[in-house]
């Protein structure tokens, strides 16, 4: 394809002859003014990639930005941009916020020559690109024709578009109405687990002839077609992770450690467990990685440089627990406990039971409903608690409300900002500095993502239809109440553990939260402590071999490395207690 250029340069697509048809691919547009110096790009890229993507490469900002349009309007997708030159074209964008305009789930690199981080410029133009939310990360242009490193960055990028555009798909397709929570539901545990899902409309053509092949009339329940041709009728969470290869079965005998949870801090604690030889089981009522599962984009993770998202790192550390031999126990929820012969009993529901020589609790937080009357219609179908990244892709064209001011609430923003026609954070408090990190609140000032202080949620309502179109804010010091458009409503305040079901013995401060270590003498006195004598650990509760790590432990810092630290450490800990109270 050659496509005309308003500055006079041509897009020109690799490896396609003239008048030869263009498959339907997607798109990595490479844009440099020095004709050797995109080559360089091109060539590499067209070795490896050009029978699953269009190789398109422009000569001048102009003419790149002229490409993505030409490409959005002809309904094609681009998944990559790789440019050297971030100058603004025709007077304002550059060919990188362009791309983002026309494509949200775009992924952008910009490329620089190997070494010239060393350069103050070039070091100053991709931290300014990266905190104006303008690219991803740097690429550094290949030198010679096997050059690896570039290859490991451009699949990066790839894998992350594929992941966050929906395109990596397993043959799954959710038939629900929208405005159904359970629709959402079901399509938000697929996600989560790493299983991309279509979603058709009841109504729809392509849905009623899936259905007439399978012989099923659609009764105003969701339904799920799996990999295999079959048809679920509004499966439970059992069943359908079942459909894709989890288990969910509950061991038979007494294992050395139960984890309940498996987000961050239960994960890093089966990995460590299981690495060491301990027989293990973690237990998880919802998604793999908990609340940080749902985060879009980690940025301040040790060791990923770009970030990853919540999903990502929670799916790498299931697998790597999962090689070491921890089992895993999916969508059970732990709803009871009893303590007898220095052994724990777990209540399961379903009215099953496992037993345990030791337990870690890390089943982290939940989010408390809003006293807003007007939003319980519409949670879990426009209003959801939590910062659902699964759901940003729907928001395309609306309205969005984020409520909440720490990082979980600006990465959710941060990332509903590139579909939705506008997001908005209402928070509390005067300003967002002393809830969340300053990184973040640059990326969403760069981002165009208002911030609304002083306000609180008060009520929300539908004035024309069944679907959420408004919230009621409320002033925190005038009490003056105002109505404020919003198609939908994030909110990430007000956190609490879910620790009722505990056994009496199991110490916590009135909030629910497990208090452990020292603090169980100084809160509970001596007898508090269950233990025959000394103290309990840094992670041990009132009872000995029970452990609480991650959020739902009292005075434990809200950040995922620390909850990661915690799950690691708390093992040596129940090594201890094992070679204490089991004999090993």
């Amino acid at each position: 394809m050659d496509s005309g250029s308003s500055d006079g340069h041509t897009v020109h697509e690799a490896g396609m002859n003239p008048g030869e048809a263009t498959p339907r691919l997607p798109a990595i547009l490479v844009v440099s003014g020095d004709d050797r110096l995109r080559r360089a790009v091109v060539d590499p890229l067209n070795r490896r990639y050009a029978r699953d993507y269009r190789i398109l490469d422009a000569g001048a900002a102009e003419s790149g930005v002229t490409a993505i349009e030409d490409l959005h309007a002809s309904g094609g997708d681009l998944a990559l941009v790789l440019s050297d030159d971030a100058s603004p074209a025709h007077g304002h964008e550059n060919v990188f916020a362009a791309a983002r305009r026309r494509f949200p789930n775009v992924r952008r690199g910009l490329v620089i020559e190997w070494g010239s981080w060393a350069n103050r410029d070039t070091t100053a133009a991709v931290l300014e690109l990266i905190s104006l939310v303008q690219i991803d990360y740097y690429v550094v242009r290949p030198v010679d024709r096997a050059d690896e490193s570039f290859h490991r960055a451009i699949t990066d990028f790839l894998h992350e578009w594929e992941f966050s555009s929906g395109q990596r798909r397993r043959g799954f397709t959710v038939i629900g109405d929208q405005a159904q929570p359970r629709t959402h539901e079901l399509h938000t545990l697929m996600e989560r687990g790493g299983i991309h899902a279509e979603h058709l409309d009841p109504g729809s053509p392509e849905a009623m002839a899936l259905l007439a092949d399978a012989g099923i009339d659609y009764d105003a329940v969701p339904l799920v077609r799996t990999a295999d041709g079959a048809v679920l009728i509004d499966p439970d969470d059992a069943a359908l992770v079942r459909s894709y290869g989890l288990d969910t079965s509950l061991p038979e005998g007494v294992v050395d450690v139960a984890i309940v949870g498996a987000g961050p801090a239960g994960l890093a604690a089966a990995v460590y467990a299981a690495s060491e030889g301990l027989d293990t089981v973690v237990l998880e009522a919802g998604s793999i990685g908990g609340q940080a599962g749902s985060s879009s984009l980690i940025r301040n993770y040790l060791g990923f440089s770009r970030g990853v998202s919540g999903t990502e790192l929670a799916q790498r550390a299931y697998q790597q627990a999962w090689t070491f031999g921890a089992r895993f126990a999916h969508t059970r929820r732990v709803v009871g406990m009893a303590v007898s012969d220095g052994s724990f009993e777990l209540q399961v529901d379903g009215d099953e039971r496992m037993r345990a020589r030791s337990v870690v609790l890390a089943s982290g937080v939940s989010y408390r409903r809003l006293a807003a009357p007007g939003l319980r219609p519409y949670v879990g179908a426009s209003v959801f608690y939590g910062a659902s990244s699964v759901e940003a892709r729907a928001q395309a064209g609306r309205a969005v409300l984020v409520v909440g001011g720490g990082n979980s609430a600006g990465q959710a923003a941060l990332h509903l900002a590139r579909y939705a026609r506008s997001v908005s954070l209402v928070v509390r408090g005067p300003s967002l500095a002393e809830s969340m990190s300053r990184y973040l609140i640059d990326q969403l000032d760069a981002a165009g993502v208002g911030l609304i202080t002083g306000a609180r949620v008060v009520d929300a309502g539908a004035h024309d239809a069944d679907r959420l179109d408004h919230v009621i804010l409320e002033r925190s010091e005038s009490g003056e109440r105002l109505e404020l458009p919003a198609d939908a409503v994030f909110i990430t305040i007000g956190a609490h553990p879910h620790t009722e079901w505990l056994a009496p013995e199991v110490l916590r401060d009135k909030w629910g939260s497990v208090i452990t270590g020292a603090e169980v003498l100084t809160e509970g006195g001596r007898r508090a402590w269950l233990g025959a004598e000394g103290a309990p650990t840094q992670f041990e509760s009132s009872v000995p071999g029970f452990y609480a790590v991650g959020d739902v432990r009292r005075g434990s810092v809200k950040r995922v490395a620390s909850a990661v630290g915690e799950g690691s450490v708390v093992i040596s800990a129940v090594h201890a207690h094992l070679g204490a109270h089991v004999g090993g």
